[in-house]
């Protein structure tokens, strides 16, 4: 089960997801995996991490895909946008989980996700960087992913394409 779309670690969402999974385990329905998409700004309430810490009600794994904006790319200011404390204790729920930046191949932007990776390591957050080539539209994304695809392997980051926009491209509502 996968928790995204807006912000799910805003303290409403938490609470609202925890609701949603007591519900599939009373139907015995519960998820083996949950994922939570996040931008890695929200800190977890306690009521949170005591679900998670319960293996008695949440047995299976929990991972944390967190996608920071940069400002280069999507206009978000770095002391609003790189919470590395934050996410540090995403990890003591669960090692698993993802770093996740959406790149365009300007130096401006690799320079700051360098020293965004930099601090979420320092940090001690040490989950795998995943880098996706910009693109609202197939068009544009095909514009920038060969160039992005080769800037990421080159320091050693890993890649995926943002296959909603190949899918549906820039339509609202999906």
């Amino acid at each position: 089960m996968c928790f995204t779309g807006g912000e799910p670690l805003m303290k409403h969402g938490q609470e609202c997801s925890i609701e949603v999974l007591r519900q599939f385990r009373e139907t015995g329905n519960q998820p083996a995996s949950v994922t939570y998409e996040t931008n890695g700004t929200q800190t977890l309430s306690d009521e949170f991490c005591a679900y998670f810490r319960n293996r008695g009600l949440h047995a299976g794994e929990l991972f944390f895909s967190i996608s920071p904006k940069l400002w280069h790319v999507a206009g978000e200011k770095p002391e609003k946008a790189i919470k590395p404390e934050v996410v540090k204790e995403y990890t003591k729920l669960t090692k698993s989980g993802q770093l996740k930046f959406v790149l365009t191949p300007h130096k401006e932007a690799w320079d700051e996700l360098e020293s965004a990776v930099h601090a979420f390591r320092d940090a001690g957050v040490n989950y795998p960087v995943w880098v996706m080539p910009v693109g609202a539209t197939v068009e544009g994304q095909k514009l920038v992913d060969g160039d992005v695809a080769k800037m990421a392997f080159e320091r050693g980051y890993n890649v995926c394409a943002r296959v909603h926009t190949y899918m549906w491209g820039n339509l609202i509502g999906v």
